[in-house]
């Protein structure tokens, strides 16, 4: 009876592996739709931060946030008086811009993401950043105190405000 017992428990045991192994290797499927978005939003943010704003098919807010990343590493990355991203928009190729700058875009790729917020930055300096949300020309301009709020939620922002100063 009790070697009944003992073979049970390890097919019992067994049984746990196999489930356990079963959901591990499941999990360890090709990207889906969820990284793909971010893929195609990181794009987006990338393809956006190039450009001149607003044109034919972007337009930009009037109101104007601010916002202090928590890491000073992503404040770091996307430092820049408002003269030289200007300069670097001109140029219009990633090539143009700072190498660190990739890690800022990231953040703000997962912010529109998280919030679907689109930012384009006007000037950082190391502790804060000024932004206008960019959305299609076609479109009526967002509520800029929703997005504020959303965003001052997130973990990652440690400060958020609207700028009067800087609204046209």
């Amino acid at each position: 009876m009790m070697q009944l017992n003992k073979s049970s428990t390890l097919t019992h045991l067994g049984s746990l592996v196999v489930a356990a192994s079963w959901l591990l290797l499941s999990g360890c499927q090709p990207a889906g739709d969820a990284e793909r978005l971010t893929n195609q939003e990181l794009a987006l943010v990338q393809t956006l931060d190039q450009q001149q704003l607003p044109n034919q098919d972007w337009a930009l807010s009037s109101a104007v946030i601010q916002l202090s990343f928590c890491r000073n590493r992503v404040n770091d990355a996307l430092l820049a008086e408002g003269e030289e991203l200007n300069r670097w928009r001109l140029v219009g190729e990633r090539s143009a811009f700072p190498r660190q700058r990739q890690e800022g875009l990231e953040q703000l790729a997962e912010l529109y993401h998280d919030h679907g917020v689109l930012l384009w930055q006007q000037w950082g300096t190391v502790s804060s950043q000024l932004y206008r949300i960019v959305y299609p020309s076609r479109y009526s301009e967002p509520n800029v105190f929703n997005a504020l709020a959303s965003l001052g939620r997130d973990e990652k922002i440690c400060f958020s405000s609207l700028d009067a100063s800087q609204s046209e």
